[in-house]
């Protein structure tokens, strides 16, 4: 099975969970990317794994027409569904279906990392855009920044051993790998910038919520059952669990701008 259609089957599968509860959690960096690309009334844009199509919405109510890619089909519908007058597909995003200079910014949040090669990512990326485009690259910020970690960490740990590492060449715990990418493929890099994304949930059934709908929580269950993922998520959160019942995870989100 290529990359792009296990990622898509994986991240199905708590589809309904990342739409209600985890998606959120990238809202700051995305509120942020709008305003400081403003103004947004007649560009076009291209969000590579759009996911549920949150920031695509977002971009279309100030006037953006936009089109978005994911490798899963249930969030691609509801994407579609949200914004009725955007275009969606399935797709790789490694090799973009869309024309050369198609798109004025082109952006991707947090799925560099599952690509088999990152650079073919930027590089369809660029070759997608104006001449005098944008594009926009986001990551989570290194460790000593996310709580997530733990999570992220001991998530790994249940992995079957073949995928327990990354397949991909970029290093996803530092955000200023996607400097060096954009620099080597020719792109001016415009700003790096910081924002604050906390994970929050009221309680701990909706935390489990959250954090099982992601694809290498999938991964997870796929190789040693929902019961013992849920317990060491469970313990994972413990020590961000606060005296109401409910988690706060503090956790940043690094993005750059950059452009021809």
């Amino acid at each position: 099975m290529r990359l792009a259609e296990l990622q898509g089957e994986l991240w199905g599968v708590g589809a309904s969970d990342w739409v209600d509860v985890q998606q959120r959690t990238i809202r700051p960096a995305s509120l942020a990317v709008l305003d400081e690309l403003d103004p947004w009334r007649g560009g076009s844009l291209l969000d590579i794994g759009c996911g549920d199509g949150d920031f695509t919405n977002l971009a279309s109510c100030r006037g953006a027409a936009v089109t978005g890619l994911d490798a899963c089909a249930a969030l691609v519908e509801v994407a579609q569904k949200k914004t009725p007058l955007g275009t969606f597909e399935v797709g790789d995003m490694e090799h973009l279906p869309f024309p050369d200079g198609a798109f004025s910014v082109v952006t991707a949040f947090n799925c560099l990392h599952f690509a088999s090669e990152p650079a073919c990512v930027i590089a369809e990326a660029i070759r997608v855009m104006r001449p005098d485009g944008y594009l926009v690259l986001a990551t989570w910020g290194p460790p000593n920044e996310c709580d997530a970690i733990t999570y992220l960490l001991d998530l790994g740990g249940l992995m079957p051993p073949e995928t327990s590492t990354a397949s991909t060449s970029l290093d996803a715990s530092d955000p200023h790998a996607l400097d060096i990418l954009v620099i080597n493929a020719g792109l001016a890099l415009i700003g790096h910038r910081v924002v604050s994304c906390p994970w929050e949930y009221p309680d701990l059934s909706t935390a489990l919520r959250g954090l099982l709908s992601t694809g290498p929580a999938a991964l997870a269950i796929k190789h040693v059952g929902r019961d013992r993922v849920c317990a060491t998520i469970t313990e994972s959160i413990e020590p961000y669990r606060r005296n109401d019942g409910s988690y706060l995870l503090e956790n940043t989100c690094h993005y750059l701008v950059s452009r021809h």
